[in-house]
């Protein structure tokens, strides 16, 4: 009879009747308007410069979808013009199907074009006004009167949690049309079949369009995680490598400070060049903005491995590609290199599908992989590269099976 349509929440709406089907109501109707298919509308509409806010294009397409169903209020008209009731009777009941329409109508525009939840006392209100209607007609159309319990039904299922306003519409369903049906001269199936069958449509699009929406806040919500542990791991690639330059660095220029000045000033230049550097990698990655790019993190790479004593090797081919994630797995690469390997030299071989880096240290061991390489693993995986991390021994000069050394291999699909 009337479809909801989702629409976002604005941020000082009450939160959701559970998402979940099992959330119970804190009253009868539930003191909170939820459809769980979004917010439903409330009390007046917002308005902006004085004028009333304009209804969006799903509130006037589920306007549409309400209005169509008014059709079927056909049903009560013939049953005036067969009727065998007074004249005056059967006028009134016309009269009332077709108040009962535009009210319904009325009410519908207002729900859907209306961006807050609508209360359950207002709601209460919209019932039984369409009650008190639909009643006006029981003299002029007798048991076919049932044929306007749909309607009330519907607004209950369609502004509550399935759970509530199933059972609910169904009672406002059944009391009236099985009574009068119980109460007919010539009961005919028709009179409860007919306004039973637009039920049953009704909780079908009611239950499917519930659990569509679920499934869509499921997935939207999943894919907000994903986007957060996304920037999460951007963040702590940035951050994790360039604060271990900067310690690096730190330390070195205090060993000099006293030694050699100028290259104590030096590194405290570049010092300040890399924090610099990384402050605007950090706004970049939680903006989505900027990728690394390969070239400049070979620079960064040979200069990082240098100011930590460890002599850098590398073996770059001219034509390999400006790959955003060769460029994050050599940066990772490099940072592990660093903090964990007490390495003296490391070998980087890059090619235009793959990625080398390896180290003469202590190697991996048992120990667990920490974020930065889950975290490579992760962006590999996306780009369809496949990471390997195993000993460098015996393939890299200066590794013994005392201190294996560690590689990490990444080749591009």
């Amino acid at each position: 009879m009337m479809r909801t349509v989702s629409t976002t929440p604005p941020p000082t709406s009450v939160p959701r009747s559970g998402t979940a089907p099992n959330a119970a109501p804190d009253t009868v109707l539930g003191t909170a308007a939820h459809t769980g298919l979004g917010t439903v509308p409330n009390t007046v509409p917002s308005t902006v410069r004085g004028r009333p806010e304009q209804p969006r294009p799903q509130h006037v397409a589920g306007f549409l979808y309400a209005g169509i169903w008014v059709l079927f209020l056909a049903v009560p008209l013939v049953a005036a013009w067969f009727s065998t009731a007074e004249t005056h009777w059967r006028i009134i009941a016309v009269a009332a199907t077709l108040a009962f329409g535009v009210v319904y109508l009325w009410f519908a525009w207002h729900f859907f074009s209306c961006p807050e939840q609508i209360a359950t006392r207002r709601l209460f209100l919209a019932c039984s006004a369409l009650g008190v209607i639909a009643a006006l007609s029981i003299p002029g159309i007798g048991p076919w009167f049932g044929a306007f319990t749909t309607f009330i039904a519907a607004l209950v299922i369609y502004t509550r949690p399935p759970l509530v306003g199933i059972p609910i519409g169904v009672l406002i369903w059944a009391a009236p049309t099985v009574t009068g049906y119980l109460l007919a001269a010539e009961p005919v199936f028709w009179i409860i079949g007919g306004p039973g069958i637009g039920m049953l449509f009704v909780i079908i699009f009611r239950i499917t369009e519930y659990y569509d929406e679920r499934d869509r806040e499921q997935a939207e919500s999943l894919r907000h995680a994903e986007e957060r542990d996304r920037i999460a791991r951007d963040v702590h690639d940035v951050l994790g490598h360039s604060l271990t330059v900067l310690t690096v660095k730190a330390q070195l220029a205090r060993r000099l400070i006293d030694a050699d000045q100028d290259k104590a000033r030096a590194e405290l230049a570049e010092i300040e060049q890399i924090s610099r550097q990384a402050l605007g990698e950090v706004r970049s990655t939680v903006t989505r903005l900027k990728s690394p790019h390969l070239p400049m993190e070979l620079d960064v790479a040979r200069d990082t491995l240098e100011s930590a004593g460890i002599t850098p090797v590398l073996q770059a081919s001219e034509d390999a590609a400006d790959s955003p994630v060769l460029a994050w797995a050599l940066r990772e690469a490099v940072t592990n290199v660093v903090r964990h390997s007490q390495a003296s030299r490391c070998e980087i071989v890059l090619t235009p599908q793959l990625l080398r880096v390896a180290d003469d240290g202590v190697g991996v061991g048992s120990s667990r992989e920490g974020n930065g390489l889950r975290g490579l693993r992760e962006r590999a995986k996306t780009a369809g590269a496949g990471v390997v991390v195993g000993r460098a021994y015996p393939e890299l000069e200066g590794t013994s099976p005392e201190r294996p050394g560690t590689q990490i291999e990444v080749r591009l699909p």
